[in-house]
């Protein structure tokens, strides 16, 4: 664990990172502070959970500044109210370091708690842009209500069982004469393809695949007097595979129709083009989104954020609302609950202040509104 007293140590800190995907970093003024987003936190005043409030949240923002939210879709209005210090469910991030730094140090009250830096390591096929059909879906989450709710349960079966096949497949690197063979098995699989399907689907514990594949594998061989096996056993499981296959893509049909109309409905007022399916498995996602640089503070902030989407849920009657999707502890590089972390010395705070001061960094470069600005220089001259 790094206690960071000045910019220096700090600097050295980040240029040791190793990262094999795309940095971003986040700065808690309280190294305790959790990696959650606003609305999934309880009113220190009330305890009460806000992700019940969710959507008439997000409504009534809307109807008492609307002028603020012409022509912005969902994501926007998501990212416009996050700003201003809205709940929602995204967690703001950066891609400058000395930013984070900023954030970790910025509020005095705080000066007798240690701040902390986070650092995320988040791989390319996570990281979405603004306009991205699975960034909009998660963000229009916002906008149902806290009984929403789906089941994957079927998808994640199957595609358990996907993974289970892959294992019965053989190594092909040595296998000579493929095509030999591959006239005769394509043959032999599409005239029985119904009795295979039928067998596997009919076995629920998986308990009779290997006997099913050696019956089909004799009657194979004494049909065509083949001596090697290989191909027709992994032709024969990739078979099943995409049987499995049909039926989750038949299954996301069925959890559209029967899960996702209101927030089909909701995706479509923001993209009216949408004509996708959604797909259960990217609800409980959380992708790292690069928005729109069309906010000035955004842009001084080098801003980015993460949104959450939900894990499904069979409780929603006992409290149980819009349930937060997981963050991939992976991503971090440094934070909690890894043991490097980035901890700011809470008597080192306001000297950190001063350096940030002297690079740029402050309350009137960061965020750019006028009153921010004469907050700034209000302070600057007491």
């Amino acid at each position: 664990m790094a206690t960071i007293k000045n910019i220096k140590e700090f600097l050295e800190e980040i240029e040791n990172l190793e990262s094999n995907n795309n940095l971003f970093f986040r700065g808690h003024e309280d190294e305790t502070y959790l990696l959650e987003p606003g609305v999934y936190r309880k009113d220190n005043t009330t305890k009460k959970n806000l992700i019940e409030h969710e959507d008439v949240i997000y409504r009534e923002v809307i109807s008492k500044a609307p002028q603020d939210f012409v022509g912005k879709n969902t994501l926007e209005s998501l990212a416009l109210m996050q700003h201003y210090g809205v709940p929602t469910r995204i967690l703001d991030l950066t891609e400058s370091a000395l930013v984070a730094l900023y954030f970790a140090c910025s509020n005095s009250k705080n000066d007798d708690k240690n701040g902390e830096v986070i650092v995320f390591d988040i791989p390319t096929e996570s990281v979405k842009y603004y306009n991205s059909d699975r960034v909009t879906i998660l963000a229009n989450l916002a906008k149902c209500e806290k009984d929403f709710n789906y089941n994957k349960f079927i998808i994640d079966n199957k595609i358990s069982e996907i993974k289970k096949l892959e294992k019965k497949k053989k190594d092909q690197t040595l296998y000579k004469n493929l095509n030999k063979f591959n006239v005769d098995i394509f043959n032999y699989l599409v005239e029985n393809d119904k009795s295979i399907i039928e067998e596997f689907d009919n076995d629920l514990f998986f308990e009779d695949f290997d006997d099913n594949l050696e019956k089909h594998l004799l009657i194979f061989k004494k049909k065509t007097k083949s001596i090697d096996d290989i191909f027709f056993i992994n032709s024969y499981v990739e078979l099943i595979q995409n049987h499995l296959r049909s039926e989750i893509n038949k299954e996301i049909i069925n959890s559209n129709e029967m899960y996702f109309g209101k927030l089909l409905h909701n995706i479509r007022e923001d993209k009216s083009y949408f004509d996708g399916i959604i797909n259960p498995l990217d609800l409980p996602k959380v992708f790292a989104v690069k928005p729109k640089l069309d906010n000035p503070r955004i842009v001084r902030q080098h801003g980015a954020f993460l949104i959450f989407g939900i894990k499904e849920t069979h409780f929603v009657g006992f409290g149980d609302y819009k349930p937060m999707a997981e963050l991939n502890t992976d991503w971090i590089l440094r934070g909690n609950p890894h043991k490097e972390r980035i901890i700011i010395d809470k008597d080192s705070k306001d000297k950190i202040r001063k350096e940030l001061n002297t690079l740029g960094f402050n309350q009137s470069t960061l965020f750019p509104e006028i009153d921010k600005v004469a907050e700034y220089v209000r302070d600057k001259y007491k």
